[in-house]
């Protein structure tokens, strides 16, 4: 019985018995006459998908070519500079908050200083009760207010060495 299925003269496609079969040269199955063109087709169509498909790629090599953000390892840089970039920016602006907050505190703080500052010194004025000792504790205060306005002491950027942004290096 599987000689008969192998020395089949039934058409492949049509599945009827015919006397005149012709093999393709491709898959080895048997056609008869109508659908030998039939199968052809199919693969005329399957060849027309392959050269579409060969078109689309050497328009995609050209326009590599022509521009290299159209290149994936290109945008996968331009990916990782985005994303970096915007790591930067949120840790900047987070950094900025907080130093906004830490130097308005001290603002106010100068302020209440200098306030009282600026009462002993009109009394001192008022009263002309001071000598050389007194000016130069003065000027001495006062340029501590002004370098605690610069540089207020309990706030200070720390740079660390950990890296929060993945270096990236090319292989090959």
């Amino acid at each position: 019985m599987p000689t008969a299925a192998i020395n089949s003269k039934q058409c492949f496609l049509c599945k009827k018995e015919k006397s005149n079969l012709y093999p393709c040269g491709g898959c080895s199955e048997k056609f008869c006459n109508i659908d030998l063109p039939k199968h052809h087709q199919e693969h005329v169509v399957e060849l027309e998908k392959i050269v579409t498909d060969c078109d689309t790629f050497q328009q995609s090599i050209s326009e590599q070519q022509q521009d290299l953000n159209h290149r994936p390892l290109i945008q996968q840089v331009n990916e990782w500079e985005r994303d970096s970039i915007m790591k930067i920016k949120q840790t900047a602006e987070g950094c900025r908050q907080r130093l906004i907050k830490s130097t308005d505190d001290n603002i106010a703080e100068i302020k209440k200083k200098l306030n009282q500052f600026i009462t002993d010194l009109r009394k001192m004025r008022d009263d002309e009760d001071f000598n050389e000792i007194h000016l130069n504790n003065l000027r001495m205060l006062l340029k501590e207010l002004e370098k605690e306005l610069d540089q207020p002491r309990n706030v200070s950027i720390l740079e660390e060495p950990t890296s929060f942004i993945n270096k990236i290096s090319i292989s090959g």
